[in-house]
């Protein structure tokens, strides 16, 4: 595909092109997108000349924001910011336009934006590395530069001794990247990175977690893994992983990665049903956490890499652990096998603060016949979900592992009187 000195191509924000040989540009080049839709481009060959891909970038209100990176290459972030001077957002000096250092010890300290005094000393963006950015009210911002020909590494690392396991990076091409096994069983991300002898991302944190501002329960970082719908990074889209060596090593972006294949800015197609539970806690009637247990073939009651996936936080209000072989790995999602569906008994970590009242309410259960129970080791009670939430106010911090179990039952057990003091 070449485009020739004056000429000019558009590809608008539902529209893809893939090219078998070489692509070359003399003229104009200019890529779409908005919150939802994202233009993508795939080149087979060798690469030369710059385009323009306009990435959306969601507001910087209250619990707004995006992780994003930069889709080309070769792109100055002082001149990025100069171009895009509106809608950027700005605040006083600062841009909107940070990076997060995992070896600091704090979340204030390892975000830093960039601001007038050292944005001209800035560099270029780091292809594969994500950033947080923000517009004023919601719009694109035009990233110019060249496209990756070429497989792209990007250094992470485990801090979680003294900072924090989570690296932002991002996708670092103009085409959307095949995330988990339901879209490509060889060649995506997670599989590529969790490979025998490319042991990249942490098993058991084998997903990438996306900012999601409409989380259940609270804007937050949502995981996105291979245990059902076919997923796909779009253009620029960034996220945190876990690192699995606290030494630097290389998180592969490869070539055979790319397709033009893609939607949302992560996940396409109706979601497979399987047999399910979503557990919900709440204070008062404000929803701050849900936990997720699924039934499928194929699963252990062990550890199943990028089907059960650990919290982003290991101190949400709500989380299991694994059945057999406990690694100390609080979970926002399991997958069990069929077999143990009427007579698995799962720990359930709760966190939550004495004196502050919460209920746990079976929010949705997709299973044939069993009953589902919360037991309080403490209390001695079992409490059936279907027939109502389990309430308590704890006199003391709640915290870890060893108080509270999910029975999942075909027999009915007895259960307690429990009063909320």
């Amino acid at each position: 595909l070449t485009v020739e000195n004056g000429a000019s191509l558009t590809i608008e924000k539902t529209g893809t092109a893939t090219v078998g040989g070489n692509f070359s540009n003399s003229g104009t080049v200019t890529m779409n997108s908005d919150a939802d839709e994202f233009s993508a481009i795939k080149i087979s060959g060798s690469t030369s000349g710059s385009i323009t891909y306009n990435r959306y970038v969601n507001a910087v209100g209250t619990n707004e924001w995006d992780l994003i990176g930069s889709p080309v290459d070769g792109l100055s972030i002082n001149t990025f910011a100069s171009n895009n001077d509106n809608p950027l957002a700005t605040n006083g000096s600062q841009y909107a336009i940070g990076q997060f250092d995992n070896s600091q010890t704090t979340v204030s300290d390892a975000w830093t934006n960039f601001t007038t005094s050292n944005i001209g000393t800035s560099g270029a963006f780091n292809l594969g590395q994500g950033y947080q950015m923000g517009t004023d009210s919601g719009g694109t911002l035009a990233f110019t530069g060249t496209i990756s020909s070429s497989d792209v590494t990007r250094s992470i690392i485990d801090n979680s001794s003294s900072g924090y396991r989570w690296n932002l990076v991002a996708n670092p091409y103009p085409s959307y990247l095949y995330l988990n096994t339901a879209a490509d069983g060889t060649n995506n991300l997670i599989t590529v990175n969790t490979s025998v002898g490319n042991q990249n991302i942490d098993g058991s944190f084998a997903a990438v977690y996306g900012w999601n501002p409409n989380k259940t329960g609270g804007a937050g970082y949502e995981s996105y893994d291979g245990n059902d719908t076919a997923k796909y990074i779009a253009p620029g889209q960034g996220f945190f992983i876990a690192a699995s060596s606290s030494s630097s090593i290389d998180l592969d972006f490869t070539e055979a990665m790319q397709t033009v294949t893609g939607g949302d800015d992560f996940v396409v197609g109706d979601p497979v049903e399987y047999n399910e539970i979503y557990l919900n806690i709440y204070n008062e009637d404000l929803l701050t956490g849900q936990t997720h247990l699924r039934f499928r073939e194929g699963m252990s009651v062990g550890l199943d890499p990028s089907y059960d996936v650990g919290s982003f936080f290991q101190d949400d209000p709500i989380s299991t652990r694994l059945v057999e072989d406990d690694n100390g790995v609080n979970l926002e999602h399991q997958n069990l096998p069929p077999s143990v569906m009427e007579n698995v008994v799962v720990p359930l970590v709760i966190n939550q603060s004495a004196g502050q009242e919460f209920r746990v309410n079976l929010n949705t259960a997709l299973i044939p016949d069993p009953n589902v129970y919360l037991e309080d080791v403490e209390e001695g009670t079992f409490t059936n979900l279907y027939e109502g939430d389990f309430t308590l106010t704890p006199s003391s911090d709640l915290e870890g592992v060893g108080r509270f179990f999910i029975h999942m039952s075909a027999d009915t057990m007895s259960n307690g009187e429990l009063t909320t003091s």
